[in-house]
């Protein structure tokens, strides 16, 4: 539940693309080539999303999520 609630607030400060990407390999498993290409990206950019929200929800609660 807390891990739910930290995870709205963070995806709440990044752009849209970025949370779909992010939301699309964490969240539903996907491949980041895959989720790259329906998006019309490269697949670093899938990467990239996916290393931004996990490090800003380590930095903000990682103490209380043991990450």
């Amino acid at each position: 539940m807390l891990l739910r609630q930290a995870l709205k607030k963070i995806l709440a400060n990044f752009k849209d693309q970025t949370r779909e990407a992010f939301w699309q390999v964490m969240i539903e498993g996907r491949s980041p080539a895959e989720v790259a290409q329906e998006m019309g990206v490269k697949e670093y950019i899938v990467y990239l999303a996916k290393s931004r929200i996990l490090k800003r929800l380590k930095d903000e609660y990682g103490e209380l999520l043991d990450l």
